[in-house]
C-alpha cells in the first residue's frame, strides 16, 4: 500500500483507535509508537497513580506518558479512574481481561524474543520494531520470502501498489530492524530471505490473532482469517528440525487454505508453493486450532490422515521454537521466566 494506510492513519492520528476497530495491525503499530508497549507492561505490576506511571515508563516526556496513556484507555486496554480529594488522583490500570490478556502475550512474547536492558526494561527499538512487522505483514512481502529467497525485481511484483524504490527503501529498513537479511552475491541483484526473527515474530501474530478473537470480534468468529492463519505458518515452519522425517512431506489445512511443506533429508523443513507429489501426512482444521497449536502445542485431538505423528511433531517442536528463548534476545540476569499464553 502507497503512502500511509488505513491502520497507520487511525493509530497515529489524534483520535486514536477505537476498541471495536482493534485490528491486527492496528494493534501492533499501537504498540510500536510512542510509550504504549513501555505502558502496558508497566502496568503488569499493578495500577499506578499518574506520576508512578511517568517515573516508571523511563525514555519518554510525561506529556508523551500523558498522550499514550489516553490510547490506550480509548482502546479499552488500560482503565483511568479518578479519585476525588485535594488534590485529585488519576489511577491507570489494566483492563480486567482485555488489558490483562495482552499484557501476558506481551510479557511471554518478550521474554523470548524481544531485547531488554540491563534494566530488565524492554528496549525502545524493540517496540518500534513492530512498526516494522505490521509493514512487512501489511505489505504481503512475508508471503513471497517465506518461499524462498526473493529479489528486489521479484519483491515489487507483488498486489501491494509499492514501486520497485519503495520495495528497496522497505527492504533495506526490514534489513535493518533484523527481519530480512541480504544474501551475500557477487553481482548487482541483490536477493533477501526472512531471517528467524521474522520467523519467530509469528507466535506474537498467532497471539493477537487469539487476543481479538476472545476481546475484539463478534460471536465465534476468528480473530484471524484462514489466508493470515496459513501465511504465519508457511512463515514459521522452517524454524522446524525433523531429521527422523527426512524426506517425507505433509500438509495442513486451514480451512479452505492450504500449506505444504517438505522435510529435506538434513531435518530442515521447507514450505511449499504447491502440493508435493505425494504426502505422508495431511490435517485439516479450522483456523481456531491452528492459532491455538501455535500457542499451546498441538491439540490432543488432532485428527490426520497418513503419518499423524510426523504433523504432532511438527507443532510440537513449532511451539517450542517460538516460545524458548531465543540466543538473540538476551534477558537480564535473574529474571523468571514468562509463561506462554494460555488455553481459554
Amino acid at each position: 500500500m502507497i503512502g500511509q494506510s488505513a491502520a497507520q492513519a487511525r493509530t497515529s492520528g489524534d483520535d486514536g483507535v477505537r476498541a471495536s476497530e482493534l485490528t491486527a495491525l492496528e494493534i501492533l503499530r499501537l504498540l510500536s509508537g510512542g510509550a504504549s508497549g513501555a505502558i502496558l507492561m508497566a502496568l503488569g505490576d499493578g495500577p499506578l497513580r499518574t506520576k508512578e506511571l511517568t517515573e516508571r515508563v523511563h525514555g519518554y516526556t510525561p506529556r508523551t506518558v500523558y498522550r499514550y496513556a489516553s490510547k490506550l484507555v480509548e482502546a479499552g486496554l488500560i482503565e483511568r479512574h479518578e479519585k476525588p480529594g485535594v488534590p485529585s488522583k488519576v489511577v491507570h490500570n489494566l483492563a480486567r481481561s482485555r488489558g490483562e490478556e495482552l499484557h501476558e502475550l506481551l510479557e511471554a512474547y518478550a521474554e523470548a524474543s524481544l531485547s531488554r536492558l540491563p534494566s530488565g526494561e524492554i528496549d525502545a527499538h524493540a517496540w518500534g520494531s513492530l512498526a516494522l512487522l505490521a509493514d512487512l505483514w501489511e505489505s504481503g512481502m512475508v508471503n513471497e520470502l517465506n518461499l524462498g529467497p526473493r529479489s528486489l525485481t521479484e519483491l515489487a511484483q507483488g498486489h501491494h501498489g509499492l514501486s520497485y524504490h519503495q520495495v528497496s527503501r522497505r527492504a533495506n529498513l526490514l534489513a535493518i530492524g533484523g527481519f530480512v537479511q541480504e544474501l551475500p552475491s557477487s553481482g548487482r541483484r541483490r536477493s533477501y530471505t526472512l531471517t528467524d526473527k521474522a520467523r519467530r515474530s509469528m507466535a506474537l501474530i498467532a497471539g493477537i490473532g487469539r487476543w481479538r478473537r476472545r476481546h475484539v470480534v463478534p460471536g465465534d468468529k476468528a480473530g484471524l482469517n484462514a489466508t493470515e492463519t496459513a501465511t504465519a505458518l508457511r512463515t514459521a515452519l522452517p524454524l522446524v528440525a525433523l531429521p527422523e522425517h527426512g524426506g517425507k512431506s505433509f500438509g495442513i489445512g486451514v480451512a479452505k487454505e492450504d500449506v505444504w511443506a517438505r522435510v529435506e533429508l538434513d531435518g530442515s523443513v521447507l514450505s511449499c508453493a504447491s502440493a508435493p507429489a505425494s504426502l505422508d501426512g495431511h490435517a485439516q482444521a479450522e483456523v481456531k486450532t491452528w492459532v491455538d497449536a501455535l500457542l499451546d502445542g498441538p491439540p490432543e485431538n488432532l485428527s490426520a490422515n497418513g503419518d499423524g505423528g510426523l504433523i504432532k511433531t511438527c507443532f510440537a517442536r513449532l511451539h517450542a521454537a517460538l516460545w524458548t528463548k531465543w540466543p538473540g534476545s538476551p534477558a537480564p540476569a535473574g529474571a523468571p521466566p514468562a509463561p506462554v499464553p494460555q488455553k481459554s
